[in-house]
């Protein structure tokens, strides 16, 4: 890994760094043995040895790990934001500005994160330092982390150098970053049926694990609680360590809109998250310790509250996805009546509000009487991008309104701007067929793992009860009868049903994650996913009774 990249991302010289950070860390790691052993002697003995001596080696590592993951990192977010940065790029050039107020103007979009700040530094190299604009150019892209920035880099400090019109290479290269920015995006969503086939193998692979917890103790005599326990720790660590992979590799394509703007969608989701908690605490603490249900369904019960949340959350970001399939439509036809009127956006709008958009209609309407007040046009279709909740409406109209003010030609903003938001939006609709899938799938092991745990406990019962009234022998039979007769059954149920829940969350957060929506809409499958667990335990047990004689 090339270093030099390394240490321009951390902003900071090679020296700095081992002067300020690895040579401090090292002493330390060096010294925190030595100290331990002088205070307390009688740590370094046992277990306790093997941990004072895994501190040093965790220091070592954070300075290890720390600069690898802060370049990934910062890969990461220029490629999440190059598609935008592009486009906006486009929007601008087709004005009269120049080259480097250009570069300005983006270094200015917190909205990139460090695209805007590597931007930042070509300007202070052209500007500040008097270095050309090609020269500053290949410098950045020999230091960025990101390949597809540091392409586009090169490629334009090439066109400048050659003579090519900016206007015109920006122009051309909104094609050519796409289809970069598609290409990655498919090798993203193919990561995905990688992290499905993961998830499922090291599930099915876990079940074993707590099936032979919950029947080894029968033939070895240890403690049934303890075993089961360390095996269901065992298994939910590791489906949070698949979440983390999968939240490192699904591109981050934010759904919802981060204006600070609060629209009748965020108080209806703010509000319907105390609701159900107190359904929740309500259910819990009045309905369960009066009911004569089932610990399987009492579970399920005590959480359904939750699913308000969840539908409300999966309804408003339903109208969402609609109004972005309706937004291309609109900002071309926009972009195309200003063109034709000498860049005037009211009278185009004017035009326009008769037209059909769909859903999209009435927030059309309300811009339209918000411009018509001549207040603030900014703030206007920031209320607009707003009232449609949508990130990819705001970040666009965002780009058509600055585009427009700055002298841009409208028909051509417009068109630019629905060509690659039908790009974004397509390659969204392959994500959301992908997590359509994967819910399928989820649902369905869910109700294996299940079974299987339920059928084991069953015949644990069984057992239990054939040997509860037997006298025990002093000979060896192989089996330890005075384990099963003492193995709690309630508690062992109790336990799984943790397990399924807490199983059933990270089978939810893996959908959000995967399809990217609002982290209220994961209630909606955490829900439906612990119902299905609590209805296939107690069907299995019901069912395995007459079958095992109980």
């Amino acid at each position: 890994m090339n270093t030099k990249v390394i240490f321009h991302c951390l902003g900071i010289s090679q020296k700095k760094y081992f002067m300020n950070f690895v040579i401090p860390i090292a002493i330390l790691a060096i010294l925190f043995p030595i100290i331990i052993l002088l205070l307390v002697p009688s740590v370094m003995e046992g277990v306790l040895f093997v941990g004072v001596m895994l501190v040093p080696i965790a220091l070592f590592s954070i300075v290890i790990i720390y600069p690898i993951s802060s370049l990934e990192g910062k890969k990461k977010e220029i490629d999440n934001n190059i598609h935008y940065y592009i486009t906006h790029m486009g929007v601008l050039a087709t004005s009269q500005m120049t080259r480097v107020d250009l570069l300005l103007k983006l270094s200015h979009t917190e909205a990139y994160g460090y695209l805007a700040k590597e931007t930042g530094r070509i300007y202070a190299l052209i500007y500040y330092w008097h270095v050309s604009f090609p020269v500053a150019c290949r410098f950045i892209a020999q230091r960025t982390p990101s390949i597809l920035f540091s392409d586009f880099l090169d490629r334009m400090a090439h066109s400048v150098q050659a003579g090519q019109d900016f206007r015109e290479f920006v122009l051309s290269e909104q094609t050519v970053v796409m289809k970069d920015f598609v290409t990655m995006y498919q090798d993203s969503l193919n990561s995905i049926d990688m992290i499905k086939e993961m998830f499922i193998s090291m599930c099915m692979s876990l079940i074993f694990i707590v099936a032979f917890a919950i029947i080894m103790p029968i033939i070895t005599g240890m403690d049934s609680i303890l075993l089961l326990g360390g095996a269901i720790v065992l298994f939910i660590g590791t489906e949070f360590v698949i979440l983390l992979y999968a939240r490192s590799k699904v591109p981050a394509d934010r759904i919802w809109h981060t204006l600070e703007i609060e629209t009748t969608a965020d108080r209806r989701i703010k509000w319907s998250m105390p609701v159900s908690l107190l359904l929740c605490i309500i259910v819990t603490g009045i309905v369960v310790p009066f009911s004569k249900l089932p610990t399987t369904i009492l579970f399920a019960t005590s959480l359904t509250p939750l699913l308000l949340t969840g539908l409300i959350a999966r309804t408003e970001e339903n109208k969402i996805k609609r109004y972005d399939n309706n937004f291309g439509a609109f900002i071309r036809s926009l972009g195309g009546a200003a063109g034709s009127r000498s860049g005037l956006i009211l009278e185009s709008l004017k035009e326009l509000i008769s037209h059909d958009f769909g859903p999209l209609s009435e927030n059309v309407n309300n811009l339209y009487k918000r411009l018509r007040t001549r207040l603030s046009t900014p703030r206007s279709w920031e209320h607009f991008a707003a009232g449609t909740g949508s990130n990819l409406i705001e970040r666009f109209a965002t780009m058509f309104v600055e585009g427009t003010n700055v002298g841009g030609k409208p028909a051509l903003i417009g068109d630019i701007i629905s060509h690659n938001f039908m790009s974004i939006l397509s390659m969204r609709k392959l994500r959301y067929s992908s997590a359509s899938s994967l819910i399928g799938v989820l649902y369905g092991m869910t109700a294996g793992i299940a079974a299987t745990m339920f059928l084991a406990v069953s015949i644990i019962a069984m057992l239990a009860k054939m040997f509860s009234n037997v006298s025990i022998p002093d000979i060896d039979i192989g089996i330890s009868i005075a384990t099963i007769s003492a193995t709690n059954i309630p508690l062992m149920t109790t336990m799984l049903m943790i397990m399924m829940v807490c199983h059933s969350l990270m089978s939810a957060m893996l959908i959000r994650i995967v399809d990217g929506g609002h982290h209220f809409n994961t209630y909606t499958h955490f829900v439906g996913l612990v119902w299905i667990s609590a209805l296939t335990a107690e069907l299995t047990i019901q069912g395995m009774g007459p079958l095992l004689g109980m």
